[in-house]
Protein backbone atom coordinates (compact mmCIF):
# COMPACT_ATOMS: atom_id res chain seq x y z
CA UNK A 1 0.00 0.00 0.00
CA UNK A 2 1.31 3.47 -0.89
CA UNK A 3 1.62 6.30 1.62
CA UNK A 4 -0.95 9.08 1.27
CA UNK A 5 1.23 11.56 3.17
CA UNK A 6 4.98 12.21 2.76
CA UNK A 7 7.38 10.14 4.83
CA UNK A 8 10.88 11.07 3.68
CA UNK A 9 14.32 9.55 4.28
CA UNK A 10 16.64 12.51 3.79
CA UNK A 11 19.61 10.42 2.66
CA UNK A 12 17.50 9.24 -0.29
CA UNK A 13 16.70 12.79 -1.45
CA UNK A 14 18.90 13.82 -4.37
CA UNK A 15 21.13 16.84 -3.67
CA UNK A 16 20.37 20.01 -5.59
CA UNK A 17 22.82 21.50 -8.08
CA UNK A 18 23.54 24.79 -6.32
CA UNK A 19 25.01 27.85 -8.08
CA UNK A 20 28.36 28.61 -6.42
CA UNK A 21 28.44 32.03 -8.10
CA UNK A 22 25.41 32.88 -5.94
CA UNK A 23 27.20 31.92 -2.73
CA UNK A 24 26.07 28.30 -2.37
CA UNK A 25 29.54 26.88 -1.63
CA UNK A 26 28.35 23.80 0.26
CA UNK A 27 29.01 20.08 -0.12
CA UNK A 28 25.35 19.05 -0.23
CA UNK A 29 22.03 20.86 -0.20
CA UNK A 30 18.79 18.89 -0.24
CA UNK A 31 15.25 20.24 -0.55
CA UNK A 32 13.34 17.87 1.72
CA UNK A 33 9.82 19.36 1.84
CA UNK A 34 8.28 21.94 -0.48
CA UNK A 35 5.13 22.60 -2.48
CA UNK A 36 5.76 19.24 -4.20
CA UNK A 37 4.62 17.60 -0.96
CA UNK A 38 1.76 20.09 -0.55
CA UNK A 39 3.60 22.30 1.95
CA UNK A 40 3.45 26.07 2.21
CA UNK A 41 7.15 26.25 3.19
CA UNK A 42 10.46 24.76 2.11
CA UNK A 43 12.54 22.57 4.44
CA UNK A 44 16.18 21.95 3.58
CA UNK A 45 19.05 19.78 4.79
CA UNK A 46 22.56 21.13 4.21
CA UNK A 47 26.01 19.68 4.74
CA UNK A 48 28.93 22.11 4.87
CA UNK A 49 32.22 20.25 4.58
CA UNK A 50 35.46 21.65 6.03
CA UNK A 51 35.98 25.07 4.49
CA UNK A 52 32.41 25.25 3.12
CA UNK A 53 30.28 28.37 3.53
CA UNK A 54 26.85 29.79 2.98
CA UNK A 55 28.12 33.10 1.68
CA UNK A 56 26.49 36.42 2.56
CA UNK A 57 22.85 36.60 1.50
CA UNK A 58 19.41 37.75 2.47
CA UNK A 59 15.90 36.41 1.88
CA UNK A 60 13.63 39.23 0.76
CA UNK A 61 10.40 37.22 0.83
CA UNK A 62 10.62 35.01 3.92
CA UNK A 63 12.08 34.43 7.35
CA UNK A 64 14.56 31.59 7.70
CA UNK A 65 15.07 29.27 10.67
CA UNK A 66 17.78 26.65 11.00
CA UNK A 67 18.96 24.08 13.55
CA UNK A 68 22.51 22.78 13.97
CA UNK A 69 22.42 18.98 13.87
CA UNK A 70 26.18 18.47 14.15
CA UNK A 71 29.46 20.31 13.77
CA UNK A 72 30.91 23.69 14.71
CA UNK A 73 30.25 26.86 12.77
CA UNK A 74 30.40 30.64 12.79
CA UNK A 75 27.16 32.42 11.99
CA UNK A 76 26.71 36.02 10.96
CA UNK A 77 23.35 37.80 11.15
CA UNK A 78 23.38 41.58 10.84
CA UNK A 79 26.16 42.62 13.21
CA UNK A 80 25.98 39.36 15.23
CA UNK A 81 28.97 37.02 15.08
CA UNK A 82 28.26 33.82 17.01
CA UNK A 83 29.75 30.33 17.15
CA UNK A 84 27.12 27.63 16.76
CA UNK A 85 27.11 24.04 17.96
CA UNK A 86 24.65 21.09 17.94
CA UNK A 87 21.36 22.13 19.53
CA UNK A 88 21.41 25.76 18.41
CA UNK A 89 18.31 27.26 16.78
CA UNK A 90 18.78 30.44 14.74
CA UNK A 91 16.07 32.81 13.48
CA UNK A 92 16.91 35.06 10.52
CA UNK A 93 14.15 37.61 9.76
CA UNK A 94 13.28 38.55 6.22
CA UNK A 95 15.71 41.02 4.63
CA UNK A 96 18.58 40.48 7.11
CA UNK A 97 22.07 39.79 5.78
CA UNK A 98 23.34 36.45 7.11
CA UNK A 99 25.95 33.78 6.48
CA UNK A 100 27.33 30.56 7.91
CA UNK A 101 30.84 29.05 7.83
CA UNK A 102 32.14 25.67 8.94
CA UNK A 103 34.98 26.26 11.42
CA UNK A 104 36.16 22.65 11.58
CA UNK A 105 39.13 21.37 9.60
CA UNK A 106 37.90 17.80 9.78
CA UNK A 107 34.16 17.53 10.47
CA UNK A 108 31.08 18.57 8.46
CA UNK A 109 28.60 21.12 9.73
CA UNK A 110 25.06 19.78 9.24
CA UNK A 111 21.95 21.95 9.51
CA UNK A 112 18.25 21.61 8.79
CA UNK A 113 16.24 24.72 8.04
CA UNK A 114 13.01 26.28 6.89
CA UNK A 115 12.22 29.03 4.42
CA UNK A 116 9.05 30.06 6.20
CA UNK A 117 6.00 30.33 3.92
CA UNK A 118 8.14 30.11 0.78
CA UNK A 119 6.78 27.02 -0.99
CA UNK A 120 9.86 26.66 -3.20
CA UNK A 121 13.41 27.99 -3.38
CA UNK A 122 12.57 30.26 -6.29
CA UNK A 123 10.18 32.46 -4.33
CA UNK A 124 12.25 32.84 -1.14
CA UNK A 125 13.86 35.98 -2.56
CA UNK A 126 17.51 34.94 -2.14
CA UNK A 127 19.97 37.77 -2.87
CA UNK A 128 23.72 37.04 -2.89
CA UNK A 129 25.57 39.82 -1.07
CA UNK A 130 29.19 38.73 -1.48
CA UNK A 131 31.71 36.41 0.07
CA UNK A 132 32.59 35.98 3.73
CA UNK A 133 35.91 37.73 4.36
CA UNK A 134 38.79 37.03 6.75
CA UNK A 135 37.71 40.12 8.68
CA UNK A 136 34.27 38.51 9.11
CA UNK A 137 35.83 35.31 10.39
CA UNK A 138 38.17 37.14 12.77
CA UNK A 139 35.63 39.66 14.09
CA UNK A 140 34.92 39.63 17.85
CA UNK A 141 32.24 37.11 18.79
CA UNK A 142 28.95 38.20 20.30
CA UNK A 143 29.34 36.25 23.53
CA UNK A 144 26.40 37.54 25.56
CA UNK A 145 23.03 36.30 24.28
CA UNK A 146 21.47 39.50 25.60
CA UNK A 147 23.64 41.38 23.14
CA UNK A 148 22.41 39.50 20.09
CA UNK A 149 20.42 41.42 17.53
CA UNK A 150 18.72 38.27 16.23
CA UNK A 151 17.56 35.22 18.21
CA UNK A 152 19.96 32.33 18.72
CA UNK A 153 18.72 29.78 21.26
CA UNK A 154 20.28 26.56 22.51
CA UNK A 155 17.90 23.72 23.33
CA UNK A 156 19.47 23.20 26.77
CA UNK A 157 18.25 26.66 27.82
CA UNK A 158 14.62 26.26 26.72
CA UNK A 159 11.96 25.77 29.42
CA UNK A 160 9.34 23.03 29.19
CA UNK A 161 5.90 23.99 27.88
CA UNK A 162 3.01 23.00 30.12
CA UNK A 163 0.85 20.37 28.37
CA UNK A 164 -1.99 18.11 29.48
CA UNK A 165 -1.56 14.35 29.83
CA UNK A 166 -5.35 14.13 29.70
CA UNK A 167 -5.08 15.30 26.08
CA UNK A 168 -2.49 12.73 25.05
CA UNK A 169 0.73 14.61 25.85
CA UNK A 170 2.49 11.64 27.40
CA UNK A 171 6.01 12.44 26.17
CA UNK A 172 8.62 13.25 28.77
CA UNK A 173 9.47 16.75 27.58
CA UNK A 174 8.06 19.31 25.12
CA UNK A 175 9.43 22.77 24.42
CA UNK A 176 9.33 25.65 21.92
CA UNK A 177 12.91 26.83 21.18
CA UNK A 178 11.64 29.51 18.76
CA UNK A 179 8.14 30.93 19.01
CA UNK A 180 6.31 34.25 18.86
CA UNK A 181 8.27 35.54 21.88
CA UNK A 182 11.33 35.56 19.57
CA UNK A 183 9.41 37.13 16.68
CA UNK A 184 8.99 33.81 14.84
CA UNK A 185 6.00 33.43 12.54
CA UNK A 186 6.32 29.64 12.67
CA UNK A 187 7.02 27.83 15.92
CA UNK A 188 9.93 25.42 16.37
CA UNK A 189 8.88 22.67 18.71
CA UNK A 190 10.84 19.78 20.22
CA UNK A 191 9.50 16.63 21.81
CA UNK A 192 11.51 14.10 23.81
CA UNK A 193 10.00 10.61 24.22
CA UNK A 194 11.23 7.97 26.66
CA UNK A 195 11.14 4.26 25.70
CA UNK A 196 7.66 3.22 24.51
CA UNK A 197 6.24 6.71 25.10
CA UNK A 198 3.42 7.72 22.72
CA UNK A 199 2.14 11.14 21.70
CA UNK A 200 -1.52 10.19 21.26
CA UNK A 201 -3.83 10.94 18.33
CA UNK A 202 -4.42 14.64 17.70
CA UNK A 203 -4.66 17.25 14.97
CA UNK A 204 -3.75 20.91 14.50
CA UNK A 205 -6.53 22.72 12.67
CA UNK A 206 -4.62 26.00 12.23
CA UNK A 207 -1.23 24.86 10.97
CA UNK A 208 0.80 22.34 9.04
CA UNK A 209 3.50 20.41 10.87
CA UNK A 210 6.90 19.12 9.82
CA UNK A 211 8.56 16.62 12.18
CA UNK A 212 12.23 15.60 11.95
CA UNK A 213 13.60 12.57 13.77
CA UNK A 214 16.84 13.72 15.38
CA UNK A 215 17.41 10.61 17.47
CA UNK A 216 15.77 7.23 17.99
CA UNK A 217 13.27 4.95 16.25
CA UNK A 218 9.56 5.63 16.08
CA UNK A 219 6.26 4.81 14.43
CA UNK A 220 4.33 7.74 13.00
CA UNK A 221 0.65 7.66 12.16
CA UNK A 222 -0.71 10.28 9.73
CA UNK A 223 -4.33 9.71 8.75
CA UNK A 224 -4.44 6.04 7.72
CA UNK A 225 -0.66 5.88 7.12
CA UNK A 226 1.63 3.97 9.49
CA UNK A 227 5.37 4.30 8.89
CA UNK A 228 8.53 3.60 10.88
CA UNK A 229 11.00 6.46 11.18
CA UNK A 230 14.63 6.67 12.32
CA UNK A 231 17.18 9.45 12.77
CA UNK A 232 17.37 11.53 9.60
CA UNK A 233 13.75 10.91 8.54
CA UNK A 234 11.01 13.51 8.17
CA UNK A 235 7.22 13.44 7.96
CA UNK A 236 4.84 16.17 6.84
CA UNK A 237 1.36 16.60 8.35
CA UNK A 238 -1.22 18.85 6.65
CA UNK A 239 -3.44 21.08 8.75
CA UNK A 240 -6.41 19.23 10.25
CA UNK A 241 -4.93 15.74 9.70
CA UNK A 242 -4.97 13.27 12.60
CA UNK A 243 -1.47 12.12 13.58
CA UNK A 244 0.56 10.56 16.39
CA UNK A 245 4.09 9.39 17.18
CA UNK A 246 5.33 6.43 19.25
CA UNK A 247 8.83 5.56 20.45
CA UNK A 248 9.42 1.90 19.50
CA UNK A 249 12.63 1.43 21.47
CA UNK A 250 12.93 -0.50 24.72
CA UNK A 251 15.97 1.49 25.84
CA UNK A 252 16.55 4.69 23.82
CA UNK A 253 14.91 8.09 23.79
CA UNK A 254 13.26 9.55 20.69
CA UNK A 255 13.96 13.23 19.96
CA UNK A 256 11.77 14.94 17.37
CA UNK A 257 12.10 18.66 16.55
CA UNK A 258 9.95 20.33 13.93
CA UNK A 259 7.72 23.24 13.01
CA UNK A 260 4.16 24.39 13.51
CA UNK A 261 4.02 26.42 10.31
CA UNK A 262 2.27 29.76 10.34
CA UNK A 263 1.53 29.99 14.07
CA UNK A 264 3.57 31.41 16.92
CA UNK A 265 3.07 28.57 19.39
CA UNK A 266 1.19 25.43 20.32
CA UNK A 267 -1.61 27.49 21.80
CA UNK A 268 -2.33 28.98 18.35
CA UNK A 269 -2.14 25.66 16.49
CA UNK A 270 -5.77 24.59 16.87
CA UNK A 271 -4.83 21.47 18.84
CA UNK A 272 -7.56 18.83 19.15
CA UNK A 273 -7.11 15.55 21.05
CA UNK A 274 -8.46 12.58 19.04
CA UNK A 275 -7.98 9.63 21.39
CA UNK A 276 -5.58 6.84 22.31
CA UNK A 277 -3.21 4.99 20.01
CA UNK A 278 -4.30 1.35 20.14
CA UNK A 279 -2.38 -1.90 20.01
CA UNK A 280 -3.83 -2.43 16.54
CA UNK A 281 -2.41 0.95 15.42
CA UNK A 282 1.02 -0.09 16.66
CA UNK A 283 0.90 -3.35 14.67
CA UNK A 284 0.02 -1.71 11.34
CA UNK A 285 2.52 -0.69 8.64
CA UNK A 286 1.63 1.01 5.37
CA UNK A 287 4.97 0.13 3.79
CA UNK A 288 8.70 0.85 3.75
CA UNK A 289 9.81 4.46 3.52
Amino acid sequence: MAFEHPYIRIKNVAPEKMDESQGWTVSEFRVVISEKEGASSTMYHATLGPGDRFQKRRNDNCDEQYYVVSGHGLAGAGTDRVEVHPGHYHLIPKGVEHWLANLSRNEPLVVIGLFDRAPNMGVAGHVHLGDITEDDLNAPRTLDSAGLEYPLVHQDAVPMVKVSRDEGWTQDYFCEPLNRSHGAGSCWMMGYFGPHTIHMKHRHDNCEEICYILKGHGLAGIGADRGELAAGDVHYIPAGCEHWLANLSDTEDLAAPGWYIGVGGLDESGFNYMGQVTEEDLKQRTGEI
